[in-house]
């Protein structure tokens, strides 16, 4: 049986260094209070059940941990029963239940969520973004960790909930803590077998899958836990590797997964595939993509966007990265070798490559599987990377300050350093922000986060300002110069966070952050109460 840990060189992982003890980064002493909340949101706004996923950094064992369930929200402010499933270093897998705990939601979205277990009371700082759903940051000093949830169909909590096409991303650690991501498809028969699949995982920059397909899959419901929750196991082996997870159905489009049982440790999403290219020329436009994940010297993110011409070469290539604070827009050379190709070796799986040479930052190269025409999964494998994330069709443009205008709810996840003390670890945000029309000073708003590299650890009700954002009319480049995102964070001393933001449509941008200090990466996505 072959084995996933890395064998030759240990990249940096990204999210798990901590140093021994912390010093402000983001300052302390007083700072200004959010206006009162304006917005349709309300508790009411949060009823029903959700399931949810986040994965992130545990203090108690300074290690990668990840957490997958469910609860119940009754509309009220409180959650009325609950299950999740946690897998740390320090306790290894555990499920837990949820009794008496509390939510609140504000006007603007912004909300905490109180879910109480038998090792105590975890306390969760959320944005929504719709009823059905939202945002969500461990802030409880406990862990820092970030996600989603997402609301559930009970009626797709059986065997049948889990049907047809799906492609997957899961990203995190391999059994020796080495950084590992798997993208891929399977089709599932509804009645309990994964019928085919395919996959790719970059573990700690060993291909040590390329296309692989799966030799058996299989997977069943929870006998306790399935009906209330959705929760159940699946099992498949690929490459003589054997994976396998714990799930939780959103609904028959989604499903929530997190590794258990082997020693690796990733999580992620399935969802459901369909009208994939099946050639080069049934793939064209243009595209933004958004990676995060580790490189050779520390966290790295890669953001940008691109244009497939329906005949496997690309153009109108863009980029910025952030290899452990050093920032690199792209193109910063000459580009070449800029082609893509569909893969028709696996014939209708989504299955795709990209690849691209700047002169001065070298050759980029990556796997992506489709979900639709739109978009899908990507992989990073160029030499020393491990990242995976999105692709999204761009569609829209031109884009302007006051095509954007609106009220959005924000998620960034990384890594941040303390300039004074040279502690290195993760940080989590979640907020909400209204953006104006003016071409500046155009970003209002409040978040909480999460930052282990600081001495306060969690801050709370953190107001935004700043000159905001920069758009260029096709979300990219349209007039010679680069979108840009400033926001001011309040504090004493104030902390100014710098973004590349890369438009994917009017509802939703990818940003990645362009400062030296930090390592971070999200979306910014519009609500609707």
């Amino acid at each position: 049986m072959n084995s996933r840990v890395n064998r030759t060189s240990r990249l940096w992982l990204a999210l798990t260094v901590f140093a021994a003890s912390f010093a402000a980064a983001c300052g302390g002493g007083s700072t200004p209070t959010p206006p009162p909340a304006v917005g349709n949101f309300s508790n009411a706004s949060l009823k029903g059940q959700y399931a949810f996923s986040m994965s992130g950094t545990d203090s108690a064992a300074l290690s990668f941990f990840a957490r997958v369930g469910s609860f119940i929200a009754d509309g009220n402010g409180n959650i009325t029963g609950g299950l999740e499933d946690v897998n740390t270093a320090l306790n290894g897998q555990q499920t837990l239940a949820f009794i008496a705990s509390t939510y609140s939601v504000q006007a603007d979205g912004r909300g905490v969520v109180n879910l109480t277990n038998a090792t105590g009371t975890l306390i969760f700082s959320i944005t929504m973004l719709s009823p059905t759903q939202g945002l969500i940051v461990e802030t409880d000093l406990n862990a820092t960790a970030s996600g989603t949830f997402v609301l559930q169909s009970t009626n797709s909590f059986s065997p049948a909930g889990i049907s047809g096409n799906y492609v997957f991303d899961f990203s995190g650690v391999d059994s020796g803590g080495v950084p590992d991501s798997i993208i891929g498809r399977f089709i599932s028969n509804g009645s309990g077998a994964l019928t085919s699949g395919l996959l790719d995982e970059n573990d700690g920059a060993n291909l040590i899958s390329t296309a692989a397909p799966f030799t058996s899959g299989n997977y069943q419901m929870d006998a306790t836990n399935g009906v209330t929750f959705g929760r159940g196991a699946v099992t498949f082996i690929a490459n003589g590797i054997t994976y396998n997870y714990l799930f939780y159905i959103v609904n028959g489009s989604r499903v929530r997964l997190m590794e258990t049982g082997s020693g690796a440790l990733t999580i992620g999403d399935a969802v459901t595939q369909s009208s994939v290219p099946s050639s080069n020329s049934t793939f064209n436009g243009n595209f933004a993509f958004l990676l995060s994940g580790s490189g050779i010297n520390g966290p790295l993110t890669r953001i940008g966007r691109l244009t497939a011409d329906g005949s496997g070469a690309l153009h109108s290539v863009f980029a910025n990265t952030n290899d452990s604070g050093t920032v690199a827009t792209l193109p910063s050379g000459s580009l070449s070798a800029a082609t893509y190709a569909i893969d028709t070796a696996n014939a209708g799986t989504g299955r795709g490559t990209l690849t691209f040479t700047d002169s001065k930052l070298g050759a980029f190269q990556f796997v992506f599987y489709l979900s639709s025409a739109s978009g899908g999964v990507i992989q990073d494998v160029s030499k020393n990377s491990v990242a995976d994330g999105s692709v999204a069709l761009q569609t829209g443009p031109p884009f302007s300050n006051a095509t954007l205008a609106g009220d959005y709810g924000l998620s960034f996840s990384g890594v941040s350093s303390n300039g004074t003390t040279q502690a290195t670890a993760e940080e989590d945000f979640v907020g909400q922000i209204t953006l104006s029309s003016a071409a500046s000073n155009n970003v209002t708003g409040a978040l909480d986060f999460s930052e282990f590299s600081s001495n306060q650890g969690v801050f709370t009700n953190v107001v935004i300002s700043g000159n905001g954002l920069t758009v260029g009319g096709d979300g990219t480049t349209s007039s010679g110069s680069r979108n840009a995102l400033s926001l001011k964070l309040a504090g004493n001393p104030s902390t100014t966070l710098d973004f590349a933001p890369y438009i994917v449509n009017s509802q939703m941008m990818f940003v990645a952050g362009t400062d030296s200090d930090r390592v971070i990466s999200g979306t910014i996505t519009v609500q609707a109460p």
